[in-house]
């Protein structure tokens, strides 16, 4: 009995291993440097390259695993999880960092089926501490945390 690839991984790999192509060869006008000194193309070259290695493993889990079959696509998912992402970036100066953030998470947990409010509250509440421990504490970004904050 021949088995059948899974085709929702072999399509989500295809795609990453695309897009950090595609973006990789867009970094290729940023001088690299080295993991000592580096440049501004450093950071996007490591991130894309790991997220085409991570393609790389899914495609190849998805040739290893049974059938997926690709159902319907969900229009509904990736407008709300894309308005969220542009609502986070539109607001996050105006509104500071807490407030965006809640914004981003309350509005792409509507994609969720089973939308739980605790579930959302606690997901905020881990996201603002771990972004807060992350850029604000450790990376010393300069964005505000509150409206009020400038």
């Amino acid at each position: 009995m021949k088995r059948r690839p899974d085709a929702q991984d072999l399509f989500a790999g295809v795609m990453f291993v695309a897009f950090a192509a595609f973006m990789l060869w867009l970094n290729t006008d940023h001088p690299i440097g080295s993991a000592r000194r580096m440049g501004p193309g450093y950071m996007p070259m490591l991130a894309f390259g790991i997220l085409g290695v991570l393609g790389v493993a899914i495609v190849i889990g998805g040739l290893l695993t049974g059938p997926n079959l690709i159902g319907r696509f969900a229009w509904r998912d990736m407008v709300l999880i894309l308005l969220a992402m542009v609502v986070f970036g539109l607001t996050v100066e105006r509104l500071g960092f807490i407030v965006s953030i809640a914004l981003c998470v309350g509005i792409a947990s509507l994609a969720e089926k089973v939308w739980k409010p605790l579930r959302v509250v606690g997901l905020i509440a881990f996201l603002l501490a771990l972004c807060w421990f992350l850029f604000i504490w450790y990376l010393d970004i300069r964005i505000p945390v509150f409206p009020w904050s400038y």
